[in-house]
């Protein structure tokens, strides 16, 4: 059998990178590793290859695949992955960010038979290039700190499945989890974990531009943007925080906020302490412009919309906040008008045998330590129902 020739094109701190090379890794498949955010050379192959200007890029025997897409990758590998996973279970995490890890962890522990199912292992967590307020650690890459998660959780017992669930249903009592690499599984048991997904802006020529200088991961692709001008859209503490990691990469960071910024005093603070970075805020982003990449962004007043200005720039990251990925639970669990699943105190649904934690849920803190607190509170819960 021949083996195939694979290249991938990644920065070292790409949570969605990090996760193909170690999915590769884990099935044993060679691969020769081109870090884009260091060598510029190789990052214009990438672009000329390509047409994008954002990583994993993933060359398989001259094929060309963008991004982490696993059943491609499976297909052209002819990989059938998670064969060996049995279909039933006693419980089924879906989502492995900081939530799920954590209840992973708790309910290997508890001798509870537990398969964790998330398409980015580590979750949106991993995009943070320095964390500051978990207790425990003066600072720490997000990344890093759901590796740790994630070794902690297997050595539980737990196992961990790197895909995405498509559709969940109940039959008889027992859950039914699809996914997309189209395995079934059930389980007696499910805690909803699944998190949030960055918005988009939905502005004209967002669709086209998305990969080709617009973004929204800045841990991801801002190695490509070294010494040029970029723009990070929002004005909470997402959007400020891109914003200070791209001042040590880009040549120009502009924040752009429709209103006064929402970020916390403190991050706001180090933002003014930037010489190369231009707050503009009042200010909506009206138009994308360029011919197969980013050249330009049209502005306006909010309160004049009228008076566009066309300003360059060769990257855009959205920090314009996240939505929850409650999809798959529609019609199947209670949620309020933002998609938000309800949970009571101990992460209890309105469905027996459901739990849900996270960023996902109707709590309202959206945080990493209360993401944890509650991941192990749902586990503890769904131990509870099941040995009752």
């Amino acid at each position: 059998m021949t083996v195939p020739e694979i290249m991938v094109y990644s920065t070292k701190q790409c949570m969605y990178c990090n996760n193909l090379k170690a999915w590769l890794a884990q099935n044993n498949i060679p691969y020769h590793a081109i870090d884009v955010g260091e060598d510029p050379v190789a990052a214009r192959e990438m672009i000329d290859l390509t047409g994008q200007r954002g990583v994993p890029v993933i060359v398989i025997d001259g094929e060309v695949i963008v991004g982490f897409d696993r059943p491609r990758i499976e297909a052209l590998l002819n990989i059938d992955k998670g064969k060996d996973i049995p279909a039933d279970h006693e419980l089924i995490i879906i989502g492995s960010g900081a939530a799920g890890l954590s209840a992973a962890l708790y309910s290997g522990r508890k001798g509870l038979e537990t398969l964790v199912i998330g398409g980015v292992r580590g979750g949106m967590i991993t995009r943070t290039a320095d964390i500051e307020n978990y207790p425990g650690f003066y600072r720490i890459s997000g990344e890093s700190l759901m590796r740790l998660f994630a070794d902690q959780a297997e050595d539980a017992g737990a196992v961990i499945l790197d895909d995405v669930v498509t559709d969940l249903s109940v039959r008889d009592g027992t859950f039914v989890v699809e996914t997309l690499s189209g395995r079934v599984f059930t389980a007696k048991s499910v805690i909803a974990a699944s998190g949030r997904t960055p918005k988009l802006s939905g502005v004209p020529g967002e669709a086209e531009l998305f990969g080709k200088g617009v973004s929204i991961c800045t841990t991801c692709d801002g190695p490509l943007f070294k010494g040029k001008r970029v723009a990070v859209y929002g004005g909470g503490n997402t959007a400020a925080e891109m914003a200070l990691e791209m001042s040590n990469i880009a040549a120009v960071v502009y924040l752009i906020s429709r209103s006064p910024l929402k970020a916390d005093l403190v991050t706001i603070e180090r933002l003014k302490e930037k010489k190369n970075v231009v707050i503009m805020t009042g200010v909506v982003i009206t138009g994308l412009h360029g011919e197969g990449v980013l050249t330009a962004v049209e502005t306006a007043p909010r309160q004049d919309l009228a008076n566009t200005t066309r300003l360059p720039i060769d990257g855009l990251f959205l920090g314009l906040g996240l939505t929850p990925n409650s999809a798959v639970f529609s019609g199947v669990v209670g949620m309020n008008s933002v998609g938000e699943i309800f949970v009571d105190e101990n992460c209890r649904t309105d469905v027996p045998g459901l739990f849900a934690a996270g960023d996902v849920t109707s709590v309202k803190g959206k945080q990493l330590g209360i993401a944890v607190g509650d991941g192990i509170k749902a586990s503890l819960a769904a131990y509870e129902y099941l040995r009752k």
